[in-house]
């Protein structure tokens, strides 16, 4: 084994983890629900292939919590999803695209947005702005999620039938809010 290299166990299997990875490896699998493991998926080569990118994402990670995210999208990548189910590698592909900045914001959309069903709800392009950020951070972060495909700018009518700009979540945002337990179940 390469130095460097760590072991991380998942479903009977060890998985090659980056030194840097597995700690946070470690404790994002600790919280997942054994009895959801996809046995079938860990087993095979799309998962190896979530591996190899995960490992190269934490390796450039800005942060800790890039590196948590990371972590935790693997982990969930290792689970039974209901449909529908995340694009695993196109998701975590956006993961290890995501800065930190973005990261942040995209966890702001999820606590502006409607709990129970955030796919249905909307921002208002000239709305509100959480506490912390300015309006152009805010703007440029979500127009980074736009360009990764999480986000997109409608039309849509305002309580008195006005049309208003809104940002909403694409249906690839729900694979990567799945996958970094930011939206649905654990």
């Amino acid at each position: 084994m390469r130095e460097g290299v760590g072991l991380a166990v998942l479903g009977g299997l060890d998985v090659p983890v980056s030194a840097r990875l597995s700690p946070v490896l470690a404790d994002a699998l600790a919280g997942l629900d054994a009895a959801r493991l996809d046995v079938a998926y860990v087993r095979s080569a799309a998962f190896r292939a979530n591996v190899v990118q995960a490992n190269r994402a934490a390796e450039i990670a800005e942060s800790d919590g890039k590196l948590m995210l990371i972590a935790r999208a693997l982990a969930r990548c290792a689970l039974l999803h209901p449909s529908p189910t995340p694009d695993r590698f196109q998701a975590l592909r956006i993961v290890e695209n995501l800065s930190a900045r973005e990261m942040d914001a995209l966890g702001e959309v999820f606590d502006l947005l409607d709990p129970i069903e955030p796919f249905a709800d909307a921002l208002p392009v000239r709305g509100s702005v959480p506490l912390g950020w300015s309006r152009l951070e805010f703007e440029g972060a979500l127009a980074g999620l736009a360009g990764l495909g999480l986000l997109t700018r409608e039309d849509r009518p305002d309580g008195l039938g006005t049309p208003e700009r809104v940002w909403m979540l694409t249906p690839l945002a729900r694979g990567v809010a799945t996958l970094c337990g930011l939206w649905g179940g654990a």
